[in-house]
């Protein structure tokens, strides 16, 4: 008798970049799921360190794939980066810059998921963007270093900032002894933390809480990366 192919064989579970709401797209067989920044994706990660289409996740014969169809940044699986087709299995990660997804057993349970997908980014600080065009996103600090600044055609900040009050580049965070410090790098229209302007090139250390202005985008810093829109602060 011939499988019944209506029948989900796994799931894809990941975090919403914007609300850190779980998501979740069943796979069965004969499917091939597109994951990029462009809206006509099946899966869209708005970010701006993901191509507009930059993976394809395919489920053939029982197996499934992963296909990295020439991404600007990779794709990795279980944190080893991977060229062109491979083989997945249930119970990988699939890392794309910051948004991550895990492959689960179609009978997994989703809550579970969620903590398997936030742990890819659980121990790093994070920026959660609390007033301006991206209000809601979270940006995960991967990095030991990271730019700010505007987003643009063919610019590689690790946080681009839809917000034409931002300059490019407008900030930069360095990780130094397990501790975070903030530079402006010029900015036109500054960069403040809890209200106290940045000047004179000196730096600002960071601390859990933190309001920090980039022009006109209020953003709030955390140590360690929100699992959920529970966490998302206020004002």
């Amino acid at each position: 008798m011939a499988a019944d192919s209506s029948k989900p064989l796994a799931r894809l579970v990941w975090l919403d970049p914007y609300s850190g709401d779980t998501r979740e797209r069943a796979l069965r067989e004969g499917d091939s799921i597109s994951i990029g920044r462009s809206a006509d994706n099946d899966i869209q990660l708005p970010e701006a360190h993901i191509s507009r289409v930059h993976a394809i996740i395919a489920c053939q014969e029982g197996g499934f794939t992963i296909d990295d169809v020439g991404s600007a940044n990779g794709s990795f699986v279980n944190g080893n980066q991977i060229y062109g087709k491979h083989a997945l299995n249930i119970g990988d990660e699939v890392h794309l810059f910051v948004s991550a997804l895990k492959l689960l057993g179609a009978d997994d349970m989703a809550e579970d998921a969620a903590l398997l997908v936030s742990k890819v980014a659980g121990d790093r600080a994070s920026l959660r963007i609390v007033r301006g065009p991206q209000a809601g996103q979270v940006f995960a600090l991967l990095k030991d270093e990271m730019y700010v600044g505007r987003s643009m055609p063919n610019t590689n900040w690790e946080i681009a900032l839809q917000d034409p009050t931002v300059s490019r580049p407008h900030a930069f965070m360095v990780r130094e002894d397990a501790r975070w410090k903030l530079f402006d790098l010029g900015s036109i229209n500054g960069t403040a933390v809890n209200g106290e302007p940045i000047i004179g090139g000196k730096a600002k250390w960071l601390e859990d809480g933190d309001r920090i202005t980039f022009g006109g985008t209020l953003a709030q810093f955390g140590i360690g990366f929100p699992n959920s829109a529970d966490t998302e602060p206020t004002g």
